[in-house]
């Protein structure tokens, strides 16, 4: 694990390239990061256009002019793709064997810099996309996060839905996405991030010569946003045909890149690291208030979100709520918690670090938070300087009970008082 680290070097065309040569690994991974996500769009006119591209630049390209060319040039050598759109970024990767890594820049390249988007595929997609709006509508767990992010971060844009509405998303057009492509795809919104068995010298010759971009050079200067103060603790959301009641417990917290984001990341790992630990333990082994329950947490540059979900019987959602909080109060300043946490993260971090497709996406996340992307021996680090005095400063100042927002989804005749 000592030499996991990532190199930097800069493609000639100004593009941040971060690699990991893994010399004892049989595969590449490699991906482009663009530092815009669902929170850059205008609003409420272009909501859900992001994700929306990520979906339509892999239905045609020059080389590829169909989805179907497009996918199989990785498949058929056993490789894979995918992409996702966060608030604050958009990642597309893919991961090939050794022998195969030139079709990685290839495939990135055409993918970003030479997409079509075929106007004949446009409202199939977008069609897709409403069948996405409405799976997660139905999930009570996923419409219950969402809703408590609306309702916590207000009419900031980081409370705004990635996937868009249904309105919004069935009214693209090719010149929407063609506006956003040339006002945001540019070389100073990307980077590039590569992990695997290849060198950094092969790989800036590899994206030298086969990641280009003509576009107009632009870069977006994010403006850091506060969320209005409001006094409203409790949403109430009713629907047919359920029998629980879905909580989500939500608190405001920081920005991504500090050590206080990093205390409650860790103990999230402290109180929901497993079936061992308090979470599981109190909530659903000791008392059989539920059948799942799980921290939920987001980063973000602004405002992180540090949540938890609980789904219960009605008539016992009171008493779950109860043993939650007092779960969180309980276990802030537990030392012999901290350093089972801490070994559990470690543990599960030298796993990913085997994988070079999960390298590249931890990297990509690194940078939409506001960092560089961190290798192994950084990692550990920042983990093993938290100390659990830092977990009960940031416990106490950012997971106050008396500051939680209460999410509830219930059923709809429900009686809640």
């Amino acid at each position: 694990m000592e030499n996991l680290n990532f190199e930097k070097l800069q493609t000639s065309n100004g593009v941040p390239l971060y690699v990991m040569h893994l010399p004892h690994a049989n595969t590449v991974a490699a991906g482009v990061l663009v530092k815009i996500g669902s929170r850059d769009e205008i609003y409420p006119q272009e909501n859900g256009l992001a994700h929306a591209l990520e979906h339509m630049v892999f239905q045609g390209t020059k080389m590829f002019p169909d989805s179907q060319k497009l996918t199989a040039y990785l498949e058929e050598v056993g490789g894979y793709q995918s992409a996702f759109t966060a608030k604050e970024g958009t990642f597309f990767y893919c991961r090939v064997p050794e022998k195969d890594k030139e079709k990685t820049a290839i495939f990135l390249n055409e993918l970003i810099n030479n997409c079509i988007i075929p106007e004949e595929k446009i409202t199939t997609e977008m069609h897709n996309i409403a069948e996405e709006i409405k799976m997660r509508n139905d999930d009570p767990v996923q419409f219950s996060i969402r809703s408590s992010i609306e309702f916590l971060y207000n009419n900031h844009p980081l409370g705004r839905n990635g996937l868009g509405t249904f309105e919004s998303v069935l009214s693209f057009k090719k010149n929407d996405f063609e506006r956003f492509l040339n006002n945001n795809y540019g070389n100073q919104n990307f980077a590039i991030i590569v992990a695997g068995k290849i060198t950094t010298q092969e790989t800036k010759s590899l994206f030298d010569k086969r990641f280009s971009n003509a576009r107009k050079e632009t870069k977006i200067e994010r403006k850091p946003e506060t969320i209005n103060n409001y006094p409203e603790r409790l949403k109430i959301n009713r629907k047919q045909d359920i029998e629980q009641v879905q909580v989500i417990l939500a608190w405001p917290t920081v920005p991504a890149v500090t050590k206080q984001s990093l205390s409650l990341e860790m103990f999230a790992s402290m109180i929901d690291g497993g079936m061992s630990f308090p979470l599981f333990q109190e909530v659903r082994d000791k008392r059989g208030l539920c059948y799942h329950t799980e921290v939920v947490a987001e980063k973000y540059s602004d405002i992180g979100f540090w949540g938890i979900y609980i789904g219960t019987d009605p008539k016992r959602y009171k008493e779950a709520v109860k043993v939650v909080t007092e779960i969180i109060q309980k276990n802030k300043n537990n030392k012999n918690l901290l350093g089972k946490a801490g070994d559990l993260i470690l543990g599960r971090l030298s796993l990913s670090f085997e994988n070079p497709g999960k390298i590249v996406e931890s990297g990509a996340w690194d940078i939409i938070c506001g960092e560089e992307p961190r290798g192994y021996n950084k990692i550990k680090q920042e983990i093993q300087s938290i100390s659990i005095q830092d977990i009960e400063k940031a416990v106490n100042a950012y997971l106050k009970p008396e500051d939680v927002r209460q999410v509830l989804l219930v059923p709809k005749e429900l009686k809640i008082n």
